[in-house]
Protein backbone atom coordinates (compact mmCIF):
# COMPACT_ATOMS: atom_id res chain seq x y z
CA UNK A 1 0.00 0.00 0.00
CA UNK A 2 2.99 2.31 0.20
CA UNK A 3 4.50 4.39 -2.58
CA UNK A 4 7.46 2.95 -4.41
CA UNK A 5 10.27 5.02 -5.84
CA UNK A 6 12.13 3.75 -8.87
CA UNK A 7 14.94 5.86 -10.29
CA UNK A 8 15.66 4.61 -13.79
CA UNK A 9 18.32 5.47 -16.32
CA UNK A 10 21.74 7.03 -16.07
CA UNK A 11 20.30 10.54 -16.25
CA UNK A 12 17.96 10.15 -13.29
CA UNK A 13 18.73 12.27 -10.29
CA UNK A 14 20.69 10.30 -7.72
CA UNK A 15 19.08 12.10 -4.78
CA UNK A 16 15.52 11.72 -6.04
CA UNK A 17 12.89 11.37 -3.32
CA UNK A 18 9.12 11.19 -3.51
CA UNK A 19 7.69 14.66 -2.80
CA UNK A 20 5.47 14.73 0.27
CA UNK A 21 2.57 16.36 -1.56
CA UNK A 22 2.08 13.53 -4.07
CA UNK A 23 0.00 11.26 -1.88
CA UNK A 24 -2.54 8.49 -2.26
CA UNK A 25 -5.26 11.05 -1.57
CA UNK A 26 -4.18 13.21 -4.50
CA UNK A 27 -4.53 10.33 -6.96
CA UNK A 28 -7.77 9.11 -5.40
CA UNK A 29 -9.26 12.58 -5.76
CA UNK A 30 -8.18 12.79 -9.41
CA UNK A 31 -9.77 9.48 -10.29
CA UNK A 32 -12.99 10.04 -8.38
CA UNK A 33 -13.44 13.43 -9.99
CA UNK A 34 -12.74 12.07 -13.46
CA UNK A 35 -14.93 8.97 -13.11
CA UNK A 36 -17.62 10.78 -11.10
CA UNK A 37 -17.55 8.18 -8.32
CA UNK A 38 -16.64 8.19 -4.63
CA UNK A 39 -15.31 4.68 -4.07
CA UNK A 40 -11.83 4.57 -5.59
CA UNK A 41 -9.15 2.69 -3.67
CA UNK A 42 -5.49 3.28 -4.49
CA UNK A 43 -3.77 -0.09 -4.25
CA UNK A 44 -0.25 1.00 -5.09
CA UNK A 45 1.64 3.82 -6.78
CA UNK A 46 5.14 4.43 -8.07
CA UNK A 47 6.78 7.80 -8.67
CA UNK A 48 9.84 8.30 -10.87
CA UNK A 49 11.57 11.36 -12.33
CA UNK A 50 9.51 12.70 -15.23
CA UNK A 51 12.25 14.56 -17.09
CA UNK A 52 16.00 14.54 -17.50
CA UNK A 53 18.07 16.77 -15.20
CA UNK A 54 18.48 20.23 -16.70
CA UNK A 55 15.45 20.09 -18.99
CA UNK A 56 13.14 22.10 -16.71
CA UNK A 57 13.97 25.46 -15.18
CA UNK A 58 10.83 26.48 -13.29
CA UNK A 59 9.23 23.16 -12.37
CA UNK A 60 9.88 19.59 -11.28
CA UNK A 61 8.24 16.79 -13.25
CA UNK A 62 7.21 13.42 -11.82
CA UNK A 63 5.88 10.33 -13.59
CA UNK A 64 3.24 8.51 -11.53
CA UNK A 65 2.06 4.94 -12.14
CA UNK A 66 -1.10 4.27 -10.12
CA UNK A 67 -2.84 0.94 -9.51
CA UNK A 68 -6.44 1.37 -8.36
CA UNK A 69 -9.78 -0.38 -8.13
CA UNK A 70 -13.41 -0.02 -7.11
CA UNK A 71 -15.39 -2.50 -5.01
CA UNK A 72 -15.83 -5.84 -6.80
CA UNK A 73 -13.66 -4.85 -9.77
CA UNK A 74 -10.23 -5.84 -10.98
CA UNK A 75 -7.23 -3.59 -10.47
CA UNK A 76 -6.56 -1.05 -13.21
CA UNK A 77 -3.44 0.96 -14.02
CA UNK A 78 -3.31 4.62 -14.99
CA UNK A 79 -0.36 6.93 -15.62
CA UNK A 80 -0.22 10.54 -14.45
CA UNK A 81 2.36 13.27 -14.87
CA UNK A 82 2.73 15.67 -11.95
CA UNK A 83 4.19 19.13 -12.47
CA UNK A 84 5.27 21.00 -9.35
CA UNK A 85 6.24 24.63 -9.82
CA UNK A 86 9.43 25.83 -8.17
CA UNK A 87 8.89 28.81 -5.88
CA UNK A 88 10.76 31.77 -7.37
CA UNK A 89 11.00 34.92 -5.27
CA UNK A 90 10.41 37.98 -7.41
CA UNK A 91 8.93 41.36 -6.61
CA UNK A 92 5.42 41.86 -5.24
CA UNK A 93 4.56 43.77 -8.40
CA UNK A 94 5.52 40.77 -10.53
CA UNK A 95 3.57 38.39 -8.29
CA UNK A 96 0.51 40.61 -8.54
CA UNK A 97 0.72 40.88 -12.34
CA UNK A 98 -1.17 37.60 -12.73
CA UNK A 99 1.47 35.80 -14.76
CA UNK A 100 2.32 33.41 -11.92
CA UNK A 101 -1.29 32.14 -11.98
CA UNK A 102 -1.47 32.13 -15.78
CA UNK A 103 -1.24 28.39 -16.36
CA UNK A 104 -3.90 27.68 -13.74
CA UNK A 105 -6.28 30.01 -15.56
CA UNK A 106 -5.41 28.48 -18.92
CA UNK A 107 -6.32 24.96 -17.80
CA UNK A 108 -9.34 25.91 -15.74
CA UNK A 109 -10.88 28.47 -18.07
CA UNK A 110 -9.20 29.10 -21.42
CA UNK A 111 -8.64 25.59 -22.79
CA UNK A 112 -12.20 24.42 -22.00
CA UNK A 113 -13.50 27.44 -23.93
CA UNK A 114 -11.14 26.85 -26.85
CA UNK A 115 -12.04 23.17 -27.07
CA UNK A 116 -15.49 23.90 -28.48
CA UNK A 117 -13.84 25.63 -31.46
CA UNK A 118 -11.01 23.15 -32.01
CA UNK A 119 -13.17 20.47 -33.63
CA UNK A 120 -11.61 17.60 -31.71
CA UNK A 121 -8.03 18.82 -32.11
CA UNK A 122 -6.05 18.22 -28.91
CA UNK A 123 -3.63 21.02 -28.02
CA UNK A 124 -2.86 20.15 -24.38
CA UNK A 125 -2.78 17.11 -22.10
CA UNK A 126 -5.83 16.35 -20.01
CA UNK A 127 -5.56 18.06 -16.62
CA UNK A 128 -7.02 16.01 -13.75
CA UNK A 129 -6.42 18.42 -10.91
CA UNK A 130 -4.69 21.63 -9.84
CA UNK A 131 -3.78 22.49 -6.26
CA UNK A 132 -1.74 25.34 -4.85
CA UNK A 133 -0.40 24.02 -1.54
CA UNK A 134 2.42 23.64 -0.66
CA UNK A 135 3.04 25.21 -4.07
CA UNK A 136 1.39 25.23 -7.50
CA UNK A 137 0.85 21.68 -8.77
CA UNK A 138 -0.79 20.15 -11.82
CA UNK A 139 -1.78 16.52 -12.33
CA UNK A 140 -1.90 15.65 -16.04
CA UNK A 141 -2.40 12.54 -18.08
CA UNK A 142 0.96 11.02 -18.98
CA UNK A 143 1.23 11.51 -22.73
CA UNK A 144 4.16 9.10 -22.94
CA UNK A 145 1.80 6.32 -21.89
CA UNK A 146 -0.28 7.27 -24.95
CA UNK A 147 2.68 6.96 -27.31
CA UNK A 148 3.93 10.56 -27.32
CA UNK A 149 7.63 11.30 -26.89
CA UNK A 150 9.95 14.29 -26.85
CA UNK A 151 12.08 15.27 -29.82
CA UNK A 152 15.83 15.80 -29.51
CA UNK A 153 16.37 19.19 -27.88
CA UNK A 154 20.04 19.44 -28.80
CA UNK A 155 19.69 18.80 -32.54
CA UNK A 156 16.40 20.72 -32.88
CA UNK A 157 13.42 20.20 -35.16
CA UNK A 158 13.65 19.32 -38.84
CA UNK A 159 11.07 20.36 -41.44
CA UNK A 160 8.84 17.30 -40.83
CA UNK A 161 8.54 18.10 -37.12
CA UNK A 162 7.99 21.80 -37.79
CA UNK A 163 5.20 21.00 -40.26
CA UNK A 164 3.28 19.18 -37.53
CA UNK A 165 3.91 21.99 -35.02
CA UNK A 166 2.86 24.69 -37.49
CA UNK A 167 -0.33 22.78 -38.34
CA UNK A 168 -1.29 22.53 -34.68
CA UNK A 169 -0.29 26.13 -33.94
CA UNK A 170 -2.48 27.33 -36.82
CA UNK A 171 -5.48 25.48 -35.37
CA UNK A 172 -4.81 26.87 -31.91
CA UNK A 173 -4.49 30.42 -33.24
CA UNK A 174 -7.63 30.13 -35.38
CA UNK A 175 -9.73 28.79 -32.50
CA UNK A 176 -8.50 31.64 -30.33
CA UNK A 177 -9.52 34.21 -32.96
CA UNK A 178 -13.04 32.81 -32.85
CA UNK A 179 -13.03 32.94 -29.05
CA UNK A 180 -11.79 36.54 -29.07
CA UNK A 181 -14.51 37.40 -31.58
CA UNK A 182 -17.24 35.87 -29.41
CA UNK A 183 -15.77 36.85 -26.03
CA UNK A 184 -13.66 40.02 -26.47
CA UNK A 185 -13.15 40.23 -22.70
CA UNK A 186 -10.79 37.24 -22.97
CA UNK A 187 -8.06 39.58 -24.16
CA UNK A 188 -8.06 41.50 -20.88
CA UNK A 189 -7.52 38.25 -18.95
CA UNK A 190 -4.33 37.40 -20.89
CA UNK A 191 -2.69 40.76 -21.60
CA UNK A 192 1.03 40.08 -21.14
CA UNK A 193 3.65 37.44 -21.87
CA UNK A 194 7.07 36.89 -20.35
CA UNK A 195 8.40 40.18 -21.73
CA UNK A 196 6.40 43.05 -20.24
CA UNK A 197 6.87 46.31 -18.34
CA UNK A 198 6.82 44.51 -14.99
CA UNK A 199 9.21 41.67 -15.86
CA UNK A 200 11.66 44.12 -17.41
CA UNK A 201 12.02 45.76 -13.98
CA UNK A 202 13.21 42.46 -12.49
CA UNK A 203 17.04 42.50 -12.40
CA UNK A 204 17.27 38.74 -12.99
CA UNK A 205 14.92 38.83 -15.98
CA UNK A 206 16.32 41.95 -17.61
CA UNK A 207 19.88 40.85 -16.91
CA UNK A 208 19.28 37.50 -18.61
CA UNK A 209 18.14 39.04 -21.89
CA UNK A 210 20.61 41.91 -21.95
CA UNK A 211 23.56 39.88 -20.72
CA UNK A 212 23.25 37.45 -23.60
CA UNK A 213 23.14 40.28 -26.12
CA UNK A 214 26.41 41.59 -24.74
CA UNK A 215 28.03 38.15 -24.89
CA UNK A 216 27.06 37.74 -28.54
CA UNK A 217 28.36 41.23 -29.31
CA UNK A 218 31.72 40.22 -27.83
CA UNK A 219 31.78 36.92 -29.73
CA UNK A 220 30.99 38.35 -33.18
CA UNK A 221 33.78 40.88 -32.73
CA UNK A 222 36.20 37.93 -32.89
CA UNK A 223 34.68 36.29 -36.00
CA UNK A 224 36.12 37.47 -39.33
CA UNK A 225 33.41 39.06 -41.45
CA UNK A 226 31.03 39.58 -38.54
CA UNK A 227 32.85 42.29 -36.60
CA UNK A 228 30.42 44.96 -37.83
CA UNK A 229 27.60 43.37 -35.87
CA UNK A 230 29.29 43.99 -32.51
CA UNK A 231 28.53 47.71 -32.39
CA UNK A 232 25.04 47.13 -33.76
CA UNK A 233 24.20 44.58 -31.08
CA UNK A 234 25.59 46.85 -28.38
CA UNK A 235 23.21 49.53 -29.63
CA UNK A 236 20.37 47.05 -29.12
CA UNK A 237 21.83 46.23 -25.70
CA UNK A 238 21.86 49.90 -24.67
CA UNK A 239 18.19 50.32 -25.62
CA UNK A 240 17.01 46.79 -24.93
CA UNK A 241 14.07 47.43 -22.60
CA UNK A 242 12.50 49.99 -24.93
CA UNK A 243 13.07 47.77 -27.99
CA UNK A 244 11.69 44.69 -26.24
CA UNK A 245 8.54 46.44 -25.04
CA UNK A 246 7.91 47.94 -28.49
CA UNK A 247 8.00 44.43 -29.96
CA UNK A 248 5.23 43.32 -27.63
CA UNK A 249 3.00 46.33 -28.24
CA UNK A 250 -0.16 45.58 -30.23
CA UNK A 251 -1.31 47.97 -32.92
CA UNK A 252 -5.13 47.93 -32.69
CA UNK A 253 -5.46 48.67 -36.42
CA UNK A 254 -2.63 46.76 -38.12
CA UNK A 255 -2.07 43.73 -35.90
CA UNK A 256 -3.84 40.38 -36.05
CA UNK A 257 -4.75 39.19 -32.56
CA UNK A 258 -4.57 35.56 -31.46
CA UNK A 259 -3.94 33.70 -28.25
CA UNK A 260 -0.25 32.84 -28.23
CA UNK A 261 0.97 29.74 -26.43
CA UNK A 262 3.87 31.97 -25.45
CA UNK A 263 6.61 29.37 -25.06
CA UNK A 264 6.70 27.25 -28.22
CA UNK A 265 10.08 25.55 -28.00
CA UNK A 266 11.15 21.96 -28.49
CA UNK A 267 10.90 20.83 -24.86
CA UNK A 268 7.26 21.92 -24.73
CA UNK A 269 6.25 19.52 -27.51
CA UNK A 270 5.34 15.85 -27.30
CA UNK A 271 5.17 14.08 -30.66
CA UNK A 272 3.44 10.95 -31.89
CA UNK A 273 5.10 9.04 -34.74
CA UNK A 274 4.01 6.68 -37.50
CA UNK A 275 5.30 3.28 -36.38
CA UNK A 276 6.43 2.29 -39.88
CA UNK A 277 7.80 5.51 -41.37
CA UNK A 278 8.86 7.06 -38.03
CA UNK A 279 7.56 10.40 -39.30
CA UNK A 280 5.80 12.70 -36.79
CA UNK A 281 2.02 12.64 -37.15
CA UNK A 282 0.82 14.73 -34.20
CA UNK A 283 2.05 17.04 -31.47
CA UNK A 284 0.61 18.18 -28.16
CA UNK A 285 1.79 21.33 -26.40
CA UNK A 286 2.62 21.60 -22.69
CA UNK A 287 3.61 24.46 -20.35
CA UNK A 288 1.06 27.23 -20.83
CA UNK A 289 2.73 29.63 -18.37
CA UNK A 290 3.29 32.38 -20.93
CA UNK A 291 -0.03 32.33 -22.78
CA UNK A 292 -1.26 35.76 -23.85
CA UNK A 293 -2.98 37.70 -26.63
CA UNK A 294 -0.71 39.17 -29.28
CA UNK A 295 0.30 38.81 -32.92
CA UNK A 296 0.70 35.24 -34.24
CA UNK A 297 4.24 36.32 -35.14
CA UNK A 298 5.22 35.97 -31.47
CA UNK A 299 4.65 32.21 -31.40
CA UNK A 300 5.96 31.59 -34.91
CA UNK A 301 9.15 33.63 -34.61
CA UNK A 302 9.90 32.15 -31.19
CA UNK A 303 9.39 28.63 -32.55
CA UNK A 304 11.89 29.06 -35.38
CA UNK A 305 14.53 30.97 -33.42
CA UNK A 306 14.60 28.51 -30.50
CA UNK A 307 13.86 25.14 -32.07
CA UNK A 308 14.45 24.94 -35.84
CA UNK A 309 17.45 23.22 -37.38
CA UNK A 310 19.43 25.36 -39.81
CA UNK A 311 17.80 24.11 -43.03
CA UNK A 312 14.19 24.81 -41.96
CA UNK A 313 15.34 28.08 -40.38
CA UNK A 314 16.50 29.14 -43.84
CA UNK A 315 13.14 28.02 -45.27
CA UNK A 316 11.07 29.73 -42.60
CA UNK A 317 8.78 31.78 -44.85
CA UNK A 318 8.25 28.84 -47.19
CA UNK A 319 7.24 26.56 -44.31
CA UNK A 320 4.88 29.19 -42.90
CA UNK A 321 3.27 29.61 -46.33
CA UNK A 322 2.88 25.84 -46.88
CA UNK A 323 2.22 24.49 -43.40
CA UNK A 324 0.78 27.28 -41.25
CA UNK A 325 -1.25 29.60 -43.44
CA UNK A 326 -3.47 27.08 -45.35
CA UNK A 327 -4.48 25.35 -42.10
CA UNK A 328 -5.06 28.71 -40.40
CA UNK A 329 -7.35 29.90 -43.21
CA UNK A 330 -9.26 26.61 -43.42
CA UNK A 331 -9.95 26.71 -39.69
CA UNK A 332 -11.04 30.36 -39.77
CA UNK A 333 -13.43 29.60 -42.64
CA UNK A 334 -14.79 26.53 -40.85
CA UNK A 335 -15.41 28.65 -37.76
CA UNK A 336 -16.91 31.46 -39.86
CA UNK A 337 -14.56 34.06 -38.41
CA UNK A 338 -15.51 37.44 -39.86
CA UNK A 339 -12.07 38.71 -40.87
CA UNK A 340 -9.63 36.26 -42.51
CA UNK A 341 -6.06 37.60 -42.82
CA UNK A 342 -4.25 37.24 -46.14
CA UNK A 343 -0.90 35.48 -46.50
CA UNK A 344 0.66 38.92 -46.96
CA UNK A 345 -0.90 39.99 -43.66
CA UNK A 346 0.67 37.04 -41.83
CA UNK A 347 4.09 37.47 -43.45
CA UNK A 348 3.93 41.19 -42.65
CA UNK A 349 3.32 40.33 -38.99
CA UNK A 350 6.29 37.96 -39.05
CA UNK A 351 8.51 40.61 -40.60
CA UNK A 352 7.46 43.36 -38.19
CA UNK A 353 8.54 41.24 -35.21
CA UNK A 354 11.75 39.68 -36.46
CA UNK A 355 13.66 41.48 -33.70
CA UNK A 356 11.79 39.11 -31.38
CA UNK A 357 13.43 36.26 -33.32
CA UNK A 358 16.85 37.82 -32.86
CA UNK A 359 16.73 38.38 -29.12
CA UNK A 360 15.29 34.90 -28.47
CA UNK A 361 17.94 33.32 -30.65
CA UNK A 362 20.56 34.92 -28.40
CA UNK A 363 18.75 34.30 -25.11
CA UNK A 364 17.19 30.86 -25.52
CA UNK A 365 19.02 28.94 -28.26
CA UNK A 366 22.34 28.75 -26.36
CA UNK A 367 20.59 26.92 -23.51
CA UNK A 368 18.76 24.66 -25.96
CA UNK A 369 22.02 23.81 -27.75
CA UNK A 370 23.97 22.69 -24.67
CA UNK A 371 24.69 18.96 -24.75
CA UNK A 372 22.88 16.71 -22.29
CA UNK A 373 25.89 16.01 -20.10
CA UNK A 374 26.63 19.69 -19.55
CA UNK A 375 22.95 20.60 -19.14
CA UNK A 376 22.40 18.18 -16.24
CA UNK A 377 23.32 20.94 -13.80
CA UNK A 378 21.04 23.54 -15.41
CA UNK A 379 18.39 25.06 -13.17
CA UNK A 380 16.84 28.43 -12.39
CA UNK A 381 19.42 29.27 -9.71
CA UNK A 382 22.21 29.52 -12.28
CA UNK A 383 20.64 32.77 -13.51
CA UNK A 384 21.06 34.25 -10.04
CA UNK A 385 24.82 33.83 -10.28
CA UNK A 386 26.30 35.99 -13.05
CA UNK A 387 29.47 33.90 -13.42
CA UNK A 388 27.60 30.57 -13.62
CA UNK A 389 25.10 32.00 -16.06
CA UNK A 390 27.83 33.42 -18.30
CA UNK A 391 29.73 30.12 -18.30
CA UNK A 392 26.64 28.17 -19.34
CA UNK A 393 25.66 30.62 -22.04
CA UNK A 394 29.16 30.64 -23.54
CA UNK A 395 29.14 26.84 -23.75
CA UNK A 396 25.90 27.04 -25.72
CA UNK A 397 27.08 29.93 -27.88
CA UNK A 398 30.14 28.05 -29.05
CA UNK A 399 28.18 25.03 -30.28
CA UNK A 400 28.02 24.51 -34.04
CA UNK A 401 24.25 24.75 -33.97
CA UNK A 402 24.19 28.16 -32.32
CA UNK A 403 27.04 29.54 -34.41
CA UNK A 404 25.39 28.47 -37.68
CA UNK A 405 21.99 29.87 -36.67
CA UNK A 406 23.54 33.11 -35.40
CA UNK A 407 25.54 33.74 -38.57
CA UNK A 408 22.55 33.05 -40.81
CA UNK A 409 20.22 35.22 -38.73
CA UNK A 410 22.59 38.18 -38.52
CA UNK A 411 23.13 38.18 -42.28
CA UNK A 412 19.49 37.52 -43.10
CA UNK A 413 18.06 40.11 -40.71
CA UNK A 414 20.77 42.77 -40.74
CA UNK A 415 18.33 45.27 -42.25
CA UNK A 416 15.92 44.61 -39.36
CA UNK A 417 18.66 45.37 -36.84
CA UNK A 418 19.67 48.50 -38.77
CA UNK A 419 16.10 49.75 -38.91
CA UNK A 420 15.68 49.29 -35.16
CA UNK A 421 18.94 50.90 -34.06
CA UNK A 422 18.51 53.84 -36.45
CA UNK A 423 15.65 54.95 -34.20
CA UNK A 424 18.20 55.46 -31.41
CA UNK A 425 20.92 57.23 -33.41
Amino acid sequence: MNATVKVMGSEAEADFVVPDHLTREVFRKCLEKDLNVDNIQIVHFEITPGSSPGDNYTSKIYRCKVLYNQPHTEDKTIYFLAKSMIVIHLSDEFSQSGITEREVNVYRDLLPKLSKFLGGTIVAPKCYDIFTEPNQNFIFEDLKALGYTCADRVSGLDADHLKVVLNKTAKFHAASMKLLEEEPSTEAAYPIGFINEISMKEPVVQGFWQGNLKLVAEIVNTIPGYERFSAKLMKVYDNFVDIALKMMRLDPVKDIKVMNHGDLWVNNFLFKYNEETKEPTDVIFVDYQGTFVNSPAIDINYLFSTSAQLDPLRRKLELIEKNYYPVFVNELQRLEVKSVPSLEDILGQIRSREMFSIINLFAVLPLVSINREESKTNDYTQFLDADKSKRKMLIGMYTDRFMDAMKFTLNNLEDVIDEIINEYS
